[in-house]
């Protein structure tokens, strides 16, 4: 089981649960396994969703997620190889 302690009311949004699932659908796209896509893709979105929070607070779009998932994309990357 894995656990996202992270997000908020901003992913509330319409159309953020479609950017979700796009996320998690791009990372099954390049390989990964269905429960790495999953945790990947719902980590991505959520910190995506935390980053616009901290910057403009509630009242962000789903299209402000996707530019947003680049960054976050990054910063997951950054996060795992500081870790190894």
């Amino acid at each position: 089981m894995w656990k996202i302690d992270a997000g908020g009311p901003g992913l509330g949004t319409a159309g953020s649960g479609d950017v979700l699932a796009g996320s998690i659908t791009g990372f099954a796209a390049r390989g990964l396994r269905p429960e790495q896509a999953a945790v990947w893709g719902s980590w991505c979105h959520t910190r995506a969703g935390d980053r616009l929070t901290e910057r403009m607070g509630l009242g962000f779009l789903a299209r402000d997620l996707t530019r947003e998932l680049p960054a976050a994309l990054l910063e997951a990357d950054d996060l795992r190889s500081s870790s190894t």
